[in-house]
């Protein structure tokens, strides 16, 4: 097996997206086979070098990269343990572990035609299993949160995809760059995972003080996250608000739609530190929308928010949609990233700040 095969994790709506962003780094990419929905065995003429220039880039649909340096035939018995951990102690990456070096062990299960397979072993197991030889082995230290090196395995029916790599040659320390968090008795919605990751994925910090605006902001989610990291809030929705938010006095409900409420706070000349937006609308909509919310933003201060895009037709590439609503975006502030996060489904979290390039 050639160093330079590796594994590329997307949202499968997107996956020929993440490819082409790949290509554009290394034309001599080559998908070899679609492991799964949303992972894509290739070719590249030098592995880690597109891995450190997509770490630099910071690709838009690409969500996790991982190196397979061998192949290893399971049979989904006890002793695929010892298999794998063989293999993976005679890779010439193995050098990688050495004391006290963080590490973790990433395994993965799919299937390849639907039908799950009986496995003497979880996905768990394996991981600790593999984790307590290696560490054994080289006094690395095993960090599942923050690793700086991973083991990497993909399991299919018959077949483990094995290498190992920088956290940072992964774009993600998550496996399959698949961040989840742990539901909590005060979450108000799913939507806060979005809110969520992206604070982590583009090294964001709430103020704890300071005003945020929320746009579209019923049920209450990211306003919750707003107000619990010590913000004053200005929910914008027509519809009512969690009862639990009720009564706060760090949070104002104002109960109509955003394009009234922006106009409204331009001409007061009100100042935002963060202005979030998840509202169902046109990704360009949302855009222009944002552009006119830069005018309340504090020079600091910085924008976040989702852009829904199309599901791709022969008339309609959602690309194309994304693309335009970029290119608005840069009309109003100096800085936009966009990133199509684990959390989000078919539309992609932006961060946008006026201050210049």
């Amino acid at each position: 097996m050639s160093t330079q095969t590796f594994i590329i994790t997307s949202n499968p709506e997107f996956s020929q997206a993440a490819l082409t962003e790949l290509r554009q780094i290394d034309k001599r990419l080559t998908p070899i086979e679609h492991l799964a929905p949303g992972i894509t065995l290739c070719d590249a003429s030098d592995f880690s070098s597109l891995a450190h220039q997509a770490a630099t880039t910071h690709p838009t649909f690409v969500r996790h990269l991982a190196p397979v340096q061998t192949i290893v035939h399971i049979t989904n018995k006890e002793q695929d343990v010892g298999r794998i951990a063989l293999s993976a102690a005679a890779l010439p990456t193995f050098a990688q572990l050495e004391r006290g070096i963080q590490f973790a062990v990433q395994s993965r299960f799919v299937s390849t035609d639907g039908n799950q397979v009986e496995r003497a072993y979880s996905s768990g197991q394996l991981n600790r299993l593999l984790a307590e030889a290696f560490a054994t082995e080289t006094d690395a230290v095993e960090a599942v949160k923050k690793p700086r090196v991973i083991v990497s395995l993909l399991c299919t029916a018959h077949t483990c995809y094995l290498g190992i790599s920088s956290a940072e040659e992964n774009l993600s320390s998550w496996p399959g760059g698949a961040r989840r968090f742990a539901n909590t008795p005060e979450q108000i919605s799913r939507a806060e995972f979005k809110l969520l990751e992206a604070l982590e994925v583009f090294d964001l910090f709430l103020p704890c003080k300071g005003i945020a605006l929320d746009l579209g902001a019923a049920p209450g989610g990211w306003t919750r996250l707003f107000l619990e990291a010590g913000m004053d809030v200005v929910a914008v929705d027509p519809a009512r608000l969690d009862a639990r938010l009720e009564g706060n006095k760090h949070l104002e409900h104002y109960r109509g739609y955003a394009e009234s409420y922006l106009e409204k706070a331009v001409r007061r000349y009100k100042q935002f530190d963060v202005i979030a937006n998840d509202m169902r609308m046109d990704a360009r909509d949302a855009a222009h929308l944002l552009v006119l919310a830069s005018h309340c933003l504090h020079n600091n201060g910085v924008v976040i928010s989702t852009l829904k895009l199309p599901h791709a037709t022969r008339e309609i590439n959602p690309l194309t949609t994304l693309r335009d609503a970029i290119a608005i975006l840069n009309t109003g502030y100096g800085i936009v990233k966009a990133r199509q996060l684990f959390h989000n489904r078919q539309e992609v979290t932006v961060v946008a700040a006026r201050c210049k390039k």
